[in-house]
């Protein structure tokens, strides 16, 4: 069976377990979420973060932006843009590998287009009403850029609440399938190797972004505000893109004494050691957003002078990476700065993700952020969106908001816990 046959059954397999698991009627997705106003029936605009609308010159036509809600537009709310979306791939040469590699990449984007009666489909399967398929885009400025990273065996659009809920503010959001970690990968297939590329199809997916070239629409906003956030192995993945080391040497030696065991000596090797050691550090990503990270037992000391700005979210409930095995110990090493932590006690792995809203009935996913003792997931959502948006404000210096980042000032929510590092 190819991949992209593979892709097709999948995207039924979708369609069904979110039928089955999350929502009692097929035609409307769980998890789908309010994303920007009509702009058949209230005159929208284009937008980024980054301050006054521009506008267009005076020509005696309508400005379609003049209608936009000033700004700063609230956090803790889709933005007043409707969400556009574009499945396509691009082929990049990775470092450790004489062989091309071939990536599908979700993007989301604003759009004017009215998302009435809109359906997308990502990943050519999992139906997303409101949401425009290849829509116009829609810039009053340069946008913001976020590079998203899955999960392990997870896929490009797991996270929607987060890359829809950003489109919807102005952002572009460019989202790689990590191949050999995704859903689709056969189990043979399916082990750490991704973790050798996984930072590079980041950057290369901005360097594809950066490329499209004057003929594509979005060139029009793809500005150089990068920023990056990730899921789990994704949480790892823009760790280090963001400057976190990895003690190569003492994994080496880990796997040859024994003391380090698995997957990890898979990944890193004689073989793959000189690519981990040169590092995954670009200066164009000017913060990072791991959720639910690991690679505790795998950072080098480097980590103690992390510059670029990290927001960490971890979950309280934990099973898959517990904060005593992982986010407890990335954080006490983590240094440098300004980096934030928020802990969320009734949280578990899932819940910082849409793996709920049709993985959720199976007893992994139940046990691990989809039960009823969990916190709720569409409030959960509500507040990791308001919360990092105004962390990408302040430090991609974009426009002013409300100070999320004093503990005095954080307008708190039951069981969260927050942690600074200056």
């Amino acid at each position: 069976m190819s991949r992209w046959t593979r892709h097709l059954w999948w995207g039924g397999a979708f369609l069904w377990l979110s039928a089955c698991a999350a929502d009692p009627d097929p035609e409307v997705d769980a998890g789908d979420l309010e994303v920007g106003v009509d702009a058949g029936d209230e005159p929208d605009g284009a937008g980024d973060d980054t301050g006054p609308d521009v506008g267009e010159p005076d020509t005696g036509e309508p400005d379609p932006y003049a209608d936009l809600p000033p700004r700063p537009w609230d956090s803790l709310s889709a933005g007043p843009l409707n969400v556009a979306y574009r499945f396509e791939e691009f082929t990049y040469e990775p470092r450790g590998d004489d062989e091309p590699r071939t990536l599908p990449v979700s993007i989301w984007y604003p759009t004017l287009e009215s998302a009435d009666g809109a359906v997308a489909f990502y990943s050519d399967g999992f139906r997303r009403n409101g949401v425009v398929p290849g829509g116009a885009p829609a810039f009053a400025g340069p946008a913001p850029v976020m590079l998203f990273s899955h999960g392990h065996q997870s896929i490009n659009w797991q996270s929607y609440y987060w890359t829809e809920f950003l489109a919807s503010h102005g952002w572009i959001v460019i989202a790689p399938d990590h191949i050999y970690g995704t859903l689709l990968d056969l189990p043979e297939e399916n082990n750490l190797k991704s973790g050798l590329y996984r930072a590079q199809d980041l950057l290369a997916s901005l360097d594809y972004l950066q490329g499209l070239g004057p003929e594509d629409p979005l060139t029009e906003g793809v500005s150089e505000m990068v920023a990056a956030s990730g899921h789990s192995f994704g949480g790892q993945t823009v760790l280090v893109l963001g400057g976190a080391p990895i003690d190569v040497e003492k994994v080496l030696a880990g796997c040859e004494s024994g003391e380090v065991t698995g997957r990890i000596c898979l990944l890193i090797n004689p073989e793959t050691a000189l690519v981990f050691a040169e590092g995954f550090f670009d200066e164009r990503v000017r913060a990072v957003i791991p959720k639910t990270a690991p690679g505790a037992e795998i950072y080098g000391e480097g980590i103690g002078e992390v510059s670029t700005p990290v927001y960490f979210w971890t979950g309280g409930k934990d099973a898959t990476l517990t904060n005593e095995d992982e986010g407890d110990p990335i954080w006490e090493a983590l240094g440098g700065g300004p980096h934030r932590r928020v802990d969320v006690a009734d949280a578990g792995h899932f819940s910082f993700s849409n793996m709920c809203d049709f993985m959720g009935g199976l007893d992994w996913f139940q046990d691990d952020g989809c039960g009823e003792e969990f916190f709720d997931p569409d409030e959960l959502h509500r507040l990791v969106n308001g919360y990092s948006l105004n962390f990408l404000r302040l430090h991609l210096e974009l426009e002013a908001t409300d100070d999320y980042f004093d503990p005095g000032a954080a307008p708190l929510a039951p069981g969260f816990e927050f942690f600074f590092k200056e």
